[in-house]
């Protein structure tokens, strides 16, 4: 049910960021929209990607394909979403890597996080865990700070 409300909010909210091209193109859509997800087929980005994709066609009255450009985690498929027309047709999933990671990491990055995008909405989550050697004599993360180097 959680699912379904924020794919519906997704939805809603392309329609809206999509107005100026409905305003040129008073048929929008009327074709197919790309859904750049800039990892591999497969995996759990993906797996959302579909999903979400299914629950926005009907609303939207037109299918979404989910084209996977995996490559410089997500630098290809996001660069390759910065460079695509602003017509309404061509949108992506973007990820903590793609646009706040990448940024850093890349000393040329292949596009600007904060320039080229505009964001439609939150469309998932996921927990990120900080473990260690199960050896270390820590149980929590206040501890870690007492760890000799």
């Amino acid at each position: 049910m959680k699912f379904a409300i924020v794919a519906a909010l997704l939805a809603s909210a392309l329609g809206a960021a999509a107005a100026p091209a409905a305003a040129q193109t008073p048929n929008w859509p009327s074709k197919p929209i790309t859904l750049i997800m800039p990892f591999p087929a497969g995996g759990p980005s993906d797996a959302l990607a579909r999903a979400v994709a299914a629950k926005m066609a009907p609303r939207l009255g037109t299918s979404i394909v989910v084209e996977n450009v995996g490559g410089a985690g997500g630098s290809i498929g996001m660069q390759k979403l910065a460079r695509a027309p602003a017509d309404g047709y061509t949108i992506g999933f973007g990820t903590i890597g793609t646009h706040a990671a990448n940024m850093i990491l890349y000393r040329k990055p292949l596009y600007d996080a904060r320039k080229d995008f505009e964001p439609l909405g939150l469309v998932g989550s996921a927990p990120v865990l900080l473990l260690v050697k199960r050896d270390l004599p820590v149980n929590d993360f206040n501890q870690c700070s007492s760890i000799e180097r």
